[in-house]
């Protein structure tokens, strides 16, 4: 049985793409697989033959260095014969594990890396164009070096046509879903679920759900994932100068199992997301989650998204950067049932046919059986 070594300085244990899907699915093809990954609130409860998980304390930027030395150190010693990384800040540590110590190394992209540096500050100053030159030569030459280079989205590739070295595209497309039996929230629910940020359209949502109670709307809003301090308190302030408390929900991160089941019991989903750069090409994952429980969503109105909505006539999109906007698309959701059903049987059909894990799962075990 081929021995794997999956890692991630950053993603939790339990990550969607990392655990649930990948690790997963080595596994039941029959590798033997072990996870280290930062620890969650959830614990791994030993139950997926084939899979262990270690977890550790998450650190710190001006720390995780240590992470980086320890995980090397793990990888080195390990008789794994394929070692399967996740985070830009690993690749110089795939680097030395293939060019030095020979194992085969995977590194698995999440994010347009390129685009993600243009967005990045360094105390409050941008990357400078000559670092940006720098570490992007840097990374090219690391990632020639690897097994091979697998992308998240297809169009990511597109900054790497020089590459030689072995490339698959592997999507976050969620697990085939049979159709949820779960009855709906009593009250009319929106949903959205993931990382918190202000340009992840945090603010905004708070902003709608404001213009919605203004409206005489009865609804409530629920939004999943770990928010950060500085936004946990704009949150706090906000709801309670506006009367929401008891509207909008904080909900805190959830398991994938967990989160499914919010999702089938919601009305309506939401991905307003910024015009970053990171975005603009990039689908959110969860708005294929949302089309594998015949849930119909709002979606940033970026020309990509607006293909897949034409495409599988299964949402509407908006300026995200426009609550009015955003709040008059959702009234017209909330006041027609009829829609919200249609859109999400739209969504559920092509989640069978085109938009599910089962395809992805097969060119994964491909790849490992082909390195």
């Amino acid at each position: 049985m081929k021995k794997v070594l999956i890692m991630s300085s950053v993603h939790p244990w339990n990550d969607t793409r990392v655990f649930h899907k990948e690790a997963v699915s080595l596994a039941n093809l029959g590798y033997d697989v072990t996870l280290y990954a930062t620890a969650s609130n959830h614990v791994y409860e030993n139950n997926i033959p084939n899979l262990q998980v270690i977890t550790f304390a998450p650190k710190s930027k001006a720390k995780r260095w240590q992470t980086w030395l320890e995980l090397y150190s793990i990888a080195r010693k390990s008789e794994a014969e394929i070692v399967h990384l996740h985070d830009p800040e690993l690749l110089p540590l795939g680097y030395i594990l293939k060019t030095i110590h020979h194992k085969k190394v995977i590194f698995d992209m999440h994010e347009d890396f390129p685009a993600v540096l243009q967005t990045r500050k360094i105390g409050h100053m941008r990357v400078s164009k000559w670092l940006l030159r720098f570490i992007s030569t840097a990374e090219k030459k690391m990632l020639q070096k690897m097994s091979a280079v697998v992308y998240a989205e297809k169009y990511y590739k597109e900054n790497y046509e020089t590459l030689t070295t072995k490339q698959l595209d592997i999507y976050n497309y969620p697990f085939l879903q049979e159709t949820f039996e779960t009855d709906k929230y009593e009250t009319p629910t929106l949903i959205y679920a993931g990382a918190i940020h202000e340009i992840r359209g945090f603010k905004e949502m708070l902003e709608v759900a404001r213009l919605l109670k203004k409206a005489n709307y009865h609804f409530q809003l629920l939004i999943v994932g770990k928010v950060p301090e500085r936004l946990d308190v704009y949150a706090e302030k906000f709801l309670r100068e506006n009367d929401l408390v008891n509207e909008v929900k904080l909900i805190g991160r959830l398991d994938l199992h967990e989160l499914m089941t919010f999702y089938a019991r919601s009305h309506i989903g939401l991905a307003i997301l910024h015009p970053e750069a990171n975005y603009l090409r990039s689908l959110p994952t969860k708005v294929f989650e949302y089309m594998s429980v015949s849930l119909p969503y709002v979606l940033s109105n970026f020309e990509s998204y607006g293909r897949l909505v034409e495409e599988t006539k299964s949402g509407y999109v908006v300026d995200p950067l426009s609550p009015d906007e955003i709040a008059s698309q959702i009234q017209v959701l909330l006041d027609n049932p009829s829609t919200q059903a249609e859109l999400g049987a739209n969504g559920y059909k092509q989640h069978v046919a085109n938009f599910n894990w089962s395809v992805e799962e097969r060119k994964l075990g491909e790849l490992y059986d082909g390195i």
